[in-house]
């Protein structure tokens, strides 16, 4: 047997041992279920459904003698060869069809005369279904067949039965269709994980088998390698271990004269890497830290910090200000010429930030932070120049630290508030739906500006919970909206990091099941970053399950972005929302600018939604141009209370209220069921 056959025939063997390991919840979530499936079903007048318990209850119990029998055979090593791993495959998979095919059973009676019963049998089945693309991930065909009979013979069923289950049935089978890719990426996802496995057993077996002349060799190796540990392979200079034992060895803190300390982060550089390839950002480096060595006072030493990020350090000398000064003058000058590479010119930029030890800092590496800290500044504030470090900076640092701790804990104990503004129906001036918007008052800090801490949450993985929370609470108020022309549906601004977030779309169907929202009246919100060439792909198949499942996708401030009419023609897009910069200038050149969104729109069968609407002249405009959703603070501000209809009073004291954001910067609204 080759090596490459003994390794499948381990993978085939630990994937039957993980399906096995699984078996027990889902035969107790089983049986838990066909319980409340049977209640319900006597409850409605089906008294064969105890029978039918009964059955299930004895196939649950045969399967677990099977189970315990396979931990036997396991445990006694006579699950090895590839003929009994086989025998146990058809065993688990004889159990799953008969399991699902028990369930089906009272699908086609109960679904043949009108009753609750035939809801709730659906939802069990669905659940029951999208469960086992987690847990029966181990097995493919398996658990593909399991998912088949759970959800393709009972959705055929409804079609067939009535036209008014035609699109239950739909639904159902579009569900079956995206449950089945779930499965197939889940079980690719667990073959590669025990595949690597595998290979790191074998390597660990490898290692330890080595003779002993391999430490004599390591031994070796390790010396070489303390000799260069403090040098940058590329550049040659001094890296961060080599300047940090220079800066213990050099600086003092008893010094009578202040040390300089400049961080240096080159401009434009990774336009030269991603246009020219990292061959080139290369040489551009070595040739940047030749420039740069020539540059330097006595005495100073130039280290390379990492990327495009460099350290001088000057140390304790007279005058050192003056000297930094014209030190670094000269740096801006010598990166600023240009650089030759395959017969082009490329032009560099440099931005600086200084810090003096110990003036600034009580110690030389908290001295590299304060320059750091200031070179952002020089980053936010214009790049090119240099920058001597402020307190204000790391007040400023010590700001989004303090807000990061509390908004972790506000995220976890649900302290944040939820506001809901109107989008209108341009024709008929009714609320077609609300979106969502999060408001933080804490108690010490006092009212957060949502644009602070949701670009916070963006810069960390924090925006994935807080997108979490505020999807379930939006879900949960929208459920309870009563109208007498039906209610409104709820927009939800989601982050391009929830959407890239594993499990996404699987998140938002978990959601809906368990607030009992319709997905047709959730509508996502994303901004036009979800086009960037980054995650593209992923995101066009991340909005085709959205909308596999009924959830409408929005573009948001539509035209400020990576707008693009290839991508937006290729991108599964139910509406898009016109930035409120463009509609504030309707009547001058923001008109040509909706009236564009709108022949794109067409085009391609998307709803357009006009944000930022102030006044009624704005209101006219956009209707004579054809919009269909306007919104803005001429019809409603946000508020606590969400108002249902335009005839309901405005609360004065939400108009006074501290503003709210949408939930994130990539946000994206979609409105009226379009």
């Amino acid at each position: 047997m080759t090596t490459a056959q003994h390794q499948e025939r381990e993978v085939e063997r630990r994937l039957l041992a993980l399906a096995f390991r699984n078996l027990p919840p889902m035969l107790g979530v089983t049986a838990v279920t066909a319980c409340g499936a049977a209640l319900v079903l006597s409850h409605n007048g089906h008294g064969w459904a105890w029978w039918w318990l009964s059955g299930i209850m004895v196939t649950t119990a045969l399967r677990v003698v099977g189970w315990r029998r396979y931990l036997r055979a396991r445990a006694d090593r006579r699950v090895r060869e590839a003929a009994e791993v086989r025998a146990w495959r058809r065993h688990y998979g004889l159990g799953l069809m008969i399991s699902s095919l028990t369930w089906t059973l009272p699908t086609f009676i109960a679904m043949s005369t009108p009753s609750p019963a035939q809801y709730v049998l659906a939802i069990i089945m669905s659940a029951l279904a999208g469960g086992g693309t987690g847990i029966t991930a181990a097995m493919r065909e398996e658990g593909r067949l399991y998912i088949t009979i759970m959800l393709v013979p009972g959705s055929f069923f409804l079609m067939l039965t009535s036209p008014d289950f035609l699109v239950l049935g739909i639904l159902g089978l579009m569900f079956a269709a995206a449950m089945l890719v779930v499965h197939s990426n889940n079980h690719a996802i667990v073959r590669q994980s025990v595949t690597l496995q595998i290979e790191n057993d074998a390597l660990g077996r490898n290692l330890r088998q080595l003779n002993a002349g391999l430490e004599e060799k390591v031994a070796e190796r390790t010396e070489a390698l303390e000799r260069v540990a403090n040098r940058d392979t590329l550049t040659g200079l001094p890296n961060r271990r080599g300047l940090t034992e220079w800066m213990a060895a050099q600086l003092s803190a008893d010094s009578a004269h202040e040390a300089a300390v400049l961080f240096l982060d080159l401009d434009r550089f990774k336009q030269i890497n991603d246009a020219m390839g990292h061959d080139v950002g290369d040489q551009v480096l070595q040739a940047v830290g030749s420039r740069l060595s020539q540059q330097l006072p006595s005495g100073a030493i130039l280290a390379r910090w990492g990327g495009d990020e460099f350290v001088v350090v000057i140390p304790h000398t007279q005058d050192v200000r003056p000297l930094t000064d014209s030190t670094a003058q000269d740096l801006l000058s010598a990166i600023a010429r240009p650089y030759t590479s395959d017969g082009q010119q490329l032009t560099l930029g440099l931005s600086i930030g200084v810090a003096y030890y110990p003036t600034d800092a009580a110690l030389p590496k908290d001295a590299i932070l304060s320059a750091d800290l200031a070179v952002a500044e020089v980053k936010r504030t214009g790049r090119g120049h240099m920058l001597a470090y402020s307190e204000t900076y790391a007040e400023t640092q010590r700001r989004r630290f303090d807000l990061g701790r509390a908004l972790s804990a506000a995220i976890g104990a649900d302290e944040l508030e939820l506001l809901y503004q109107p989008i209108i129906d341009a024709r008929t001036r009714r609320v077609a739906s609300l979106e969502a918007l999060a408001r933080w008052r804490h108690r010490e800090l006092g009212d957060i500006d949502p644009a602070e801490f949701i670009g916070l949450a963006e810069d960390s993985d924090r925006i994935v919970a807080l997108g979490d929370r505020v999807l379930r609470r939006a879900c949960a108020d929208a459920q309870t909206w009563i109208t007498s022309d039906g209610p409104p549906n709820v927009a939800v601004n989601i982050s391009v990091k929830q959407m890239l977030h594993e499990g996404f779309v699987l998140r938002v169907m978990q959601v809906l099941t368990q607030t009992g929202l319709p997905a047709r009246r959730l509508e996502l919100e994303v901004t036009e970053s979800v086009f960037d060439d980054d995650h593209i792909d992923t995101m066009r198949n991340v909005a085709a399950s959205l909308r596999a499942i009924g959830v409408s996708v929005h573009i948001d401030d539509f035209g400020t972005g990576y707008s693009s009419l290839s991508r937006l023609h290729q991108f599964p897009v139910n509406a898009i929302k016109i930035d409120k910069s463009f509609v504030a200038r309707v009547g001058d050149e923001g008109s040509v600018i909706v009236e564009s969104a709108l022949m794109i729109a067409r085009r391609f069968g998307m709803a357009v939604v006009a944000e930022g609407v102030e006044t009624q002249a704005q209101a006219d405009a956009l209707s004579a141009l054809g919009v269909d959703f306007m919104q803005g603070f001429h019809f409603a501000r946000p508020s606590k209370t969400p108002r249902l209809s335009l005839d309901e009073p405005d609360d004065a004291a939400e108009r006074a209220a501290a503003p709210a954001a949408s939930l994130t910067p990539i946000a994206q609204r979609r409105t009226g069921g379009s």
